[in-house]
C-alpha cells in the first residue's frame, strides 16, 4: 500500500505491507489522536475563572506531548524511517494539529480507504463544519 509523504515533507510516498500488526498500532494511534482532540474540546469548553482552568491545561498540554511522541515513534517505526529521515519529519511537522491530520490520514489508508475517497470525506466535513459554524 502506498501513502503519500508529501503532507509531511517528504516528495517520495511511503510503501507499507498491510499486516494485522499494523492495523493494530493504527488502531492504538487511533485512539491517541481521539483521546488528544477530545482533551481539547474539554479545554476550549472550561472557563479561564475555572479553579481547575490550570489543571486542565497542563493535562492538555501533557496529552499533546504524548500524541507528538508516539505519533512520531509510530510513523518512524511503520516507514522505517532512518535517523535523517526522523530528523526531517520532526522539523517537517508544524505542530500537533498537522501532526494529527497526517496520523488520521495514514490510519485511514491502512484501514483500506483511497487517496480519493479520504480526500472526498474530508471535504465534505469541512463543508459541513462551515454551514454548522455560525462564526463563518
Amino acid at each position: 500500500m502506498h501513502i503519500n509523504g508529501k503532507k509531511v515533507g517528504f516528495n517520495k510516498g511511503f510503501n507499507i505491507k498491510p499486516t494485522v500488526k499494523t492495523y493494530t498500532k493504527a488502531n492504538k494511534m487511533l485512539i491517541e489522536v481521539l483521546k488528544m482532540s477530545a482533551s481539547a474540546n474539554r479545554l476550549n469548553a472550561v472557563d479561564v475563572d475555572n479553579p481547575h482552568y490550570t489543571e486542565f491545561v497542563i493535562k492538555s498540554v501533557e496529552d499533546e506531548d504524548k500524541l507528538m511522541e508516539d505519533g512520531i515513534k509510530f510513523l518512524v517505526d511503520l516507514f522505517k524511517l532512518n535517523e535523517k529521515q526522523v530528523e526531517h519529519l520532526e522539523e517537517s511537522i508544524p505542530d500537533s494539529n498537522v501532526l494529527a491530520n497526517y496520523l488520521s490520514y495514514v490510519i485511514r489508508r491502512i484501514k483500506g480507504q483511497s487517496d480519493e475517497e479520504i480526500a472526498l470525506e474530508d471535504k465534505k466535513a469541512s463543508v459541513t463544519q462551515k454551514e454548522s459554524d455560525p462564526k463563518k
